[in-house]
């Protein structure tokens, strides 16, 4: 038993560390937009999963249940966090970005008191402040004065971006919250990969052959690994991991995007930045004890 704990915790860490890639290959992308992107991304993982599905004789257990149109909006949640992810990326940079999508425990403790009744505790009211004060720090608070010298709009938008992909994510984790007794993660995650796919078609013209071919290598990565052998090893380890000690080593994925970030492409990392990171992340660290305090 304590081997197979190991193993599953050994598997969320992974996953939380391929993950941290996504935003880096991105960047090797050429001539593509974020949407076509996220759409081959999503097509190529979403086959993986039914190869490693049929594979494994899970995928003849998948059906639709219940709460389908909250299965549904899962997809959506997905499409709008990795658009607005790697919009922020080609905006802003990969610390910038990844931080932005770790305030969803932010608004996820805003949202759930009205979706879920979950009333927030103590310790997470002041991972909210934390939270706030960490974004304020790594988006600098002069960005703030839009009519000051130096204002570049741009920067704004990839920061709002990253804003946007930190609530789809919240919206995934409540959404998921809600479907947990219906559908098991794995379920989730593959009609969830499939409705995002179907949600991205229009995106099919936005990418021409010439530029499919030259990035299919990063594409296949993307897809394979990114969408596909992470969230498996993800969603299967957490079977034998508690949430709360999950979500902790998903911390890992912010910490290693920045480390990689570094080392492979030398984006800079500020001294705001880093004190942002430990901010925004020792804030997402109070509301899993939290969450841990309740079970």
């Amino acid at each position: 038993m304590e081997s197979q704990y190991i193993k599953a915790n050994l598997q969320v860490v992974a996953a939380s560390i391929i993950y941290g890639f996504a935003g880096i290959f991105f960047l090797y992308i050429k001539n593509m937009a974020p949407g076509p992107v996220v759409f081959y991304q999503q097509l190529l993982g979403f086959l993986a999963l039914a190869v490693y599905l049929t594979a494994t004789g899970k995928l003849s257990g998948i059906r639709l249940r219940g709460k389908r149109k909250a299965l549904m909006l899962l997809g959506a949640w997905h499409a709008g966090v990795m658009l607005s992810y790697y919009t922020a990326v080609s905006f802003t940079n990969i610390s910038i970005s990844v931080l932005l999508l770790y305030t969803a425990p932010l608004y996820v403790l805003l949202i759930a008191p009205i979706f879920l009744k979950e009333k927030p505790g103590g310790k997470s009211l002041v991972a909210l402040i934390i939270s706030l004060v960490g974004v304020v720090i790594v988006i600098g608070p002069e960005n703030f004065l839009l009519s000051q010298a130096g204002f570049e709009p741009r920067y704004l938008f990839g920061v709002l971006m990253g804003l946007f992909a930190g609530f789809f994510y919240a919206c995934i984790i409540i959404t998921s919250r809600y479907l947990r007794d219906e559908y098991s993660g794995l379920e989730q995650l593959f009609i969830s990969t499939g409705v995002t796919v179907v949600l991205l078609l229009p995106f099919i013209k936005q990418a021409s052959a010439a530029s499919l071919i030259e990035n299919m290598p990063v594409l296949l990565f993307l897809g394979l690994m990114i969408t596909s052998v992470g969230s498996i090893l993800y969603f299967t380890g957490l079977m034998h991991v508690k949430a709360h000690n999950a979500s902790i080593i998903s911390l890992l994925e912010p910490v290693s995007a920045i480390f990689f970030a570094y080392v492979l492409l030398k984006d800079p990392v500020s001294a705001e930045t880093l004190i942002g990171c430990i901010l925004i992340l020792s804030s997402s660290l109070l509301v899993s004890l939290e969450d841990e305090s309740k079970t």
